[in-house]
């Protein structure tokens, strides 16, 4: 046993409940938990709904992959959490157990999953203060959360995003959306991704995310980027700070291909450069 409280999630495929458990732990009890998570019978990848719920709150389960239960990880853990892998999940003397019954996000859409995360973070809590560790605020107040939205998702917005955390400003997390967001499947653009890649930024592990009205609410500078409009849906949940960049479009003038990204891409750093450098004062 370390030194703190080791807590372990496990499900049948580790794709859904049990990451998203893992991921509010870490979240809300910091360095102060360790944290596991596994499966009895892993899945290949995490659900995407469940990564789509986690990232409109602001964490990101996209680079995240499902392992396989062992005996030695839940002897190693103070509190193995275990939802719905039944029998599968062998008994450990001297471990402190708890089931708890949560709706299988497997196969459903986002907007039944969510009811599923956020009473994952009310139970993480009471859990979290039974182990004497008071959960940390999320989102945390001394840090900045600034959201980059276009249409899609896939493209001038991932940009903007990826290009401001290339720039690691302290105390600022940098998330994306679209406010009608491709399909996950999609993926980014990628004539944008190789166009980051080249000033040395990434997309890697990123894909559309929906605008939804609890990212808006948590967010505390919005950047719109062209001309996408939030639909009414999203009316009283935007914040004070909304931003809007027009970029030019070079295929109007026959550029197209790489030299077109790349030019979209050095006009969006230029803001995101004054921009980075206004939240640093």
């Amino acid at each position: 046993m370390t030194s703190r409280p080791a807590v372990m999630y496990v499900c049948v495929h580790n794709a859904g409940r049990s990451q998203m458990a893992a991921a509010w732990t870490r979240t809300l009890g910091g360095d102060r938990v360790e944290v596991r998570s596994s499966g009895s019978q892993p899945a290949d990848a995490v659900n995407p709904a469940a990564v789509e719920a986690m990232a409109e709150v602001g964490i990101d389960l996209g680079a995240v992959t499902p392992r396989v239960l062992t005996r030695e990880d839940m002897e190693a853990s103070e509190v193995v959490v275990t939802m719905g892998c039944g029998d599968e999940c062998p008994y450990v003397p001297g471990v402190r157990r708890e089931d708890w019954e949560l709706e299988d996000p497997a196969g459903r859409p986002v907007e039944e999953v969510r009811p599923v995360r956020d009473e994952i973070r009310r139970r993480v809590e009471e859990m979290l203060r039974s182990l004497g560790v008071e959960p940390l605020p999320w989102p945390r107040p001394a840090e900045r959360i600034v959201t980059f939205v276009c249409n899609s998702n896939r493209g001038k917005s991932q940009m903007g995003a990826g290009l401001m955390r290339r720039l690691a400003v302290p105390g600022v997390q940098v998330l994306s959306a679209g406010v009608a967001a491709a399909p996950r499947e999609k993926g980014v653009n990628d004539e944008s991704a190789e166009s980051l890649e080249a000033v040395g930024a990434t997309l890697a592990g990123e894909h559309p995310k929906q605008l939804t009205p609890q990212l808006a609410a948590a967010t505390d500078v919005l950047v719109v980027i062209g001309g996408a409009q939030p639909g009414p849906e999203l009316e009283g949940h935007l914040p004070a700070d909304v931003r809007r960049w027009t970029v030019d479009e070079p295929s109007e003038r026959g550029i197209e291909g790489a030299e077109r990204m790349a030019l979209i891409r050095d006009e969006i750093d230029t803001q995101v450069a004054a921009l980075a450098e206004e939240l640093r004062d």
